[in-house]
């Protein structure tokens, strides 16, 4: 008979390489990094290695307590707990062999939950380098008997030895190890005596702790508390907040006698003590407060100036290529309505968004290169200056960083805000910054109305410096939007930076690829359905009604009288001004589904309108493209700005308002964000258009 499947909670704080371990051990791909916030939500995964055991283990989010200051540290409170969702039988705590001092907390609130526990020691290699003294036997002890296993995720050392010691574990009760306050803690002896006059509370007294410091905190949502909770909490008043204090020095003294418990340190050694004095000579330079923040320009003008001329050469073979496929399914098909929905809808739409993919996927090497770098961390300590006047701190600038790949994971990591209204105003931020999802967007309009290899300041291009401005106009405006929000809409006072600088490491360039190819796929899964099933929405409302060529108007095609052509022709008069014909309209009203759908829906436009005409990459097609009245070029260079401006502001993006009305529990927020971007993108690209056509004409 087989033994019973267990639940396995994995905890730790951020950065100790929590997520690694979960992954080597089941055989997942989720992202890590060197910065803290990676993980935001519970994850489960089978166990893959040891004895055959039925074992799901769940990635709790990285957090240095239990005390819910943030949306993370309640949600991992609550997946210990079974407040969500069933209980763990156990839990796997993963504790940063270098750095124990910071790392006993958690675990002393974790042992307060009466769970057994298994307890990794990751990095063991760092405090070997560091040549730390580490007692397994006297750290097992301090901790009430918890086995413990050297680990190092990075090479996997050590993670058998802990997959076969959770293919041995037997769920069972443990005793809670709670600190009893004493005479020198009068405020949270009285706050848990009126606690446990609640006889539930009376029985979970962990439980009664972190809805004392909810209520004190007055940050995180108290969901899952009953009404005589709330009650009871109420009862406490002004007493909460000095109780919490006194309870968190009572632990941190407890945490002191555990480590003087295990041995001194030798005399002249410091935490990580190669890893960090390294990091902070190279600190030196790359946070200095003049040289830091040009060091982070330059570095962002590498990058995006690398995205655009490394990724222009595959560009133009996927090009090729799907011109190619085009020209052999119809002449393997022949003439036909089947024929035109493949090629003019699923190869020229769903083929002009995959042909950025290059660019999308060394946005991606870049970002996931300064992540595991420890660079990232350095980035949100460099702005903080900035952040301060937005009235922000560094720590939000995270997120914002984030959504240079994608807005959805970017506004799910907010939840390491403490402040529900610093939280809001960055989550009202993230959309301004620039996605991936706009890259196409951006390298088309590059690429087909400037002269984006010229040359410009030595190794830069035309097309590089572009892309990096409206790079910065999206930052520099999410920034000021910010400061607006804070200061009106949202206004509380600015709170103080604290965030860990892990120490620099070299990326692991496996995992970074790995990760590359991870995201690049859900981008072409993207492609594969969202954008191919709006693609072929888009053709069948571009070629119908069909119409007889002796019906039309001298200058005027077919696709003008189909049914999106009359959509289009009906909000022209509303984008004239901001440079845009009724091709571009419908391109806008698709891109409501995915900002990328613009650049799909002018290849249906341009493949149906020439489809008697040779084969041409879409770029070239719309550079080429002439007003039949005029004959002057149909989109200028203005006009292009114009449209990327307005696509670094507009919320396009229905994932986004999705997520946004899911973190914030209604439909107040991402209406306000969906009505405000929209007005804001049209009233700049006016401004550019109109503004520009003065400089122009004069």
């Amino acid at each position: 008979m087989s033994a019973a499947p267990l639940r396995v909670a994995v905890a730790g704080n951020p950065n100790v390489g929590k997520t690694s371990l979960f992954n080597l051990l089941t055989g997942s791909r989720y992202k890590v990094g060197n910065y803290p916030g990676i993980t935001v939500e519970t994850r489960d995964g089978a166990l893959r290695m040891g004895s055959g055991r039925a074992i799901t283990l769940t990635d709790l989010p990285g957090t240095y307590s239990l005390t819910p200051m943030a949306e993370d540290e309640a949600l991992a409170f609550r997946a210990l707990t079974g407040a969500e969702g069933p209980q763990p039988d156990a839990v796997l705590l993963v504790l940063d062999a270098s750095n124990l001092a910071r790392n006993l907390y958690l675990a002393l609130q974790i042992r307060e939950l009466g769970l057994p526990l298994v307890v990794a020691l990751n990095m063991i290699d760092l405090a070997r380098d560091a040549k730390l003294p580490v007692d397994v036997d006297a750290l097992s002890a301090a901790l009430g008997g918890a086995p413990v296993v050297p680990t190092v995720g990075r090479s996997g050392e050590g993670v058998e030895v802990l997959a076969a010691l959770l293919g041995k574990l037997e769920p069972g009760e443990v005793a809670p190890h709670l600190i009893d306050a004493g005479d020198e803690q009068p405020a949270l002896a009285a706050c848990l005596e009126t606690l446990a006059e609640l006889p539930e509370l009376a029985q979970q007294p962990a439980r009664a702790r972190w809805l004392l410091a909810a209520a004190a905190a007055d940050n995180v949502e108290l969901t899952d508390a009953s009404e005589a909770e709330r009650r009871v909490l109420a009862e406490l008043d002004q007493g909460a907040p000095k109780a919490v204090l006194e309870l968190v020095a009572m632990r941190y003294a407890e945490v002191d006698r555990l480590l003087a418990g295990m041995g001194p340190a030798p005399e002249g050694q410091h935490l990580e003590a190669p890893a960090m004095a390294r990091s902070e000579r190279i600190d030196k330079l790359l946070t200095h407060r003049v040289f830091g923040p040009l060091v982070f320009l330059l570095v962002m003008a590498l990058v995006f100036q690398s995205i655009f001329s490394w990724a222009d050469p595959f560009v133009g073979l996927i090009e090729g290529g799907v011109g190619s496929l085009g020209e052999l399914v119809a002449g393997l098909l022949g003439p036909g309505l089947f024929t035109d929905l493949l090629t003019e809808g699923v190869i020229a739409g769903v083929g002009n968004v995959v042909v950025f993919v290059p660019q999308i996927a060394l946005l991606f090497l870049f970002i996931g290169l300064l992540e595991d770098s420890g660079y990232m961390a350095r980035a949100a300590f460099i702005v903080d200056r900035l952040m301060s006047r937005v009235g922000l701190n560094g720590k939000a600038f995270v997120p914002l960083l984030s959504g240079y790949a994608c807005a959805i994971p970017a506004i799910m990591s907010t939840r390491t805000i403490s402040s529900f209204k610093d939280r809001l105003v960055t989550i009202l931020m993230i959309p301004f910054m620039s996605c991936s999802a706009r890259l196409p967007v951006y390298a088309l309009v590059i690429g087909a109305l400037f002269t984006a290899n010229r040359r410009v300041f030595g190794p830069f291009t035309e097309g590089g410096l572009i892309l990096l401005g409206m790079y910065l106009l999206s930052t520099v405006s999410a920034l000021g939007l910010g400061a607006l929000y804070k200061r009106t809409l949202l206004a509380s006072p600015t709170p103080p930076l604290v965030l860990e600088l892990p120490p620099y490491r070299i990326p692991r360039l496996w995992d970074t690829l790995r990760h590359v190819w991870d995201r690049t796929m859900d981008f072409l899964r993207d492609a594969g359905t969202i954008i191919l099933a709006v693609t072929i929405v888009l053709w069948g409302l571009l070629s119908f009604p069909q119409v007889d060529p002796s019906e039309l108007e001298p200058g005027e095609t077919a696709i003008e009288r189909s049914y999106a052509g009359r959509v289009g022709k009906a909000i022209e008069p509303a984008i004239e001004p901001i440079g845009q014909d009724w091709r571009i309209g419908v391109g806008l009203i698709g891109s409501f589904a995915a900002r990328e759908v613009l650049v799909s829906t002018l290849g249906l436009v341009y493949g149906i309108e020439g489809a008697d005409e040779d084969d041409a990459p879409l770029r070239e097609v719309i550079r080429d493209a002439k007003d039949p009245v005029t004959g002057k070029p149909r989109y200028s260079k203005l006009s292009g700005l114009a449209l990327m401006v307005f696509f670094v502001y507009a919320c396009q993006c229905m994932s986004t308002l999705a997520v946004v009305r899911r973190e914030t529990r209604g439909w107040r927020w991402p209406l306000f964000m969906l009505v405000s971007m929209t007005v804001i993108a049209y009233v700049a690209a006016l401004l550019v258009y109109q503004v520009g056509q003065l400089f122009v004409a004069g």
